[in-house]
């Protein structure tokens, strides 16, 4: 009969396995969970980061929403969903014609062909949608990383969700009220 039929906690992991939920999780929200087993988390995980990421991504656009030099602060808030950032800042430079550093100048559009223009407004928002994207984004990456902790310490407990509490002893005799007395 193993732990996990006994209805005991697993053995705590090793650090391979550790590091593996963290950057599972890092990859694609909730594969840390799934893989320790958490299977029901894993998949609400999924869908409570996923969401708003591919949300914002919608409302935004790639060309504006994954730029890492409109604003570093809160694309460093979306690389809290790595796989997700990264695939979309690789579609961002691949899409061609407009140079993503040179959309954070808001002064490159005008600079651009007017056919140039029409062909890459569909990648593109402006405010304040493109603020309300760069909020989804930057809340699913920040909601990620609550995640990626979570499935550490998972990982490291063996499946609890924090660390034990130490179990209740009895108070020594001499605090024990006597049966009879009264305070």
């Amino acid at each position: 009969m193993s732990h996990e039929e006994s209805g005991q906690p697993t053995r705590p992991a090793g650090t391979a396995k550790t590091v593996q939920a963290g950057l599972l999780s890092w990859i694609l929200p909730g594969a840390g969970h799934w893989m320790l087993g958490h299977r029901g988390l894993a998949v609400v995980f999924f869908v409570a980061i996923s969401l708003p990421f591919w949300v914002g991504l919608a409302i935004g656009g790639i060309k504006t929403s994954v730029n890492p030099w409109s604003n570093p602060w809160l694309f460093l808030a979306e690389m809290g969903t790595g796989g997700y950032t990264s695939l979309s800042l690789i579609a961002n430079n691949t899409i061609g014609g407009l140079d993503p550093r040179a959309l954070a100048d808001p002064k490159y559009l005008i600079k651009v062909s007017p056919e140039l223009r029409q062909k890459y407004l569909p990648y593109m928002s402006f405010y304040p949608e493109s603020e309300v994207a760069q909020i989804y984004l930057a809340t699913a990456g920040m909601l990620n990383i609550l995640v990626i902790l979570d499935a550490i310490a998972r990982a490291q407990t063996g499946g609890l969700p924090t660390f034990p509490p130490e179990p209740e002893r009895e108070p020594p005799p001499s605090e024990a009220a006597a049966p009879g007395a009264s305070s």
